[in-house]
């Protein structure tokens, strides 16, 4: 397989015009906020996830789930079968598992490999604090994303990331993502997470990567503006892609009843409608 055209970027980049969406849903459940139907069941967080996957599917572009919340629960073998579900009931949405991985050498081998071979996830998040070293066994999978951590949603983000670290002053975000789109993105198959909390910062990151797609957390339950959110990381010209914007405690606990997955289908409708008017304003 040609990784440059059939690869985890290309996929997504069909998604955004097939669905006409930006709009990313990720999967972080919790036993206790389940609905109570479902609290105690043996696949209880699996069938949680995939009703709002059925009730949000023609809405989105991808899917997110986060390792941890399935991790702390035991529920890897859930994680395993949704993942699978969603590759065979939606095989034209890529699936991202959140990890946030971060090591090197054999290690980083064995963590994309489970990544790609024992979850089947079409990307993972990465982290690049160990340099190059910590993202090139992730890149040996054929077609599969990297997804390295550039500017983070979180106040503490900047306690690393905005460090200047050249004589031009230029922040340690700004020099990862030059990085990243000039010297470690050989496969085509890199992407960068950049939070949606610092709109600016997207700005300056879509200037220096060009076409490259975007994961942006930080909409919904953080507070995001959406608005500004997608005018700084739309690329010029091609309205209605380059970002995949991901929701998920704001629709996964849009209701606590039997009504959840209808509940989750209509924050996530409206969450679609203000990206796609933002995205065309």
């Amino acid at each position: 397989m040609n990784t440059k055209t059939n690869g985890f970027n290309q996929q997504i980049q069909l998604a955004w015009t097939s669905q006409d969406s930006l709009l990313c849903v990720g999967f972080d459940p919790d036993s206790k906020r389940l609905p109570q139907a479902l609290q105690g069941k043996p696949d209880g967080i699996f069938e949680f996830c995939r009703e709002i996957a059925d009730a949000t599917a023609d809405l989105v572009c991808c899917f997110k789930p986060q390792f941890a919340y399935f991790a702390a629960q035991r529920a890897e073998a859930q994680l395993e079968k949704l993942i699978g579900y969603l590759k065979s009931t939606y095989p034209h949405l890529p699936v991202i598992l959140d990890s946030k991985r971060g090591d090197i050498g054999s290690t980083a081998e064995q963590y994309a490999a489970e990544a790609f071979e024992r979850y089947g996830a079409d990307a993972v998040t990465v982290n690049p604090y160990m340099g190059f070293d910590s993202i090139e066994p992730y890149l040996k999978h054929q077609g599969k994303g990297v997804i390295i951590l550039c500017r983070t949603s979180n106040p503490g983000g900047s306690d690393l990331q905005s460090l200047n670290v050249s004589h031009s002053g230029e922040p340690l975000y700004l020099h990862l993502a030059r990085m990243a789109a000039q010297q470690w993105n050989a496969t085509g198959q890199i992407s960068l997470v950049v939070g949606a909390t610092f709109p600016e910062e997207i700005a300056q990151v879509r200037a220096i990567v060009g076409e490259m797609p975007l994961l942006i957390p930080g909409i919904g339950a953080q507070g995001g503006d959406i608005e500004a959110t997608v005018q700084a990381g739309s690329i010029p010209g091609k309205q209605g892609s380059g970002m995949m914007i991901n929701s998920s405690r704001a629709i996964l606990y849009a209701s606590s009843g039997s009504d959840f997955a209808q509940a989750a289908r209509k924050v996530a409708q409206v969450t679609r409608d203000q990206l796609r008017a933002a995205a065309f304003k």
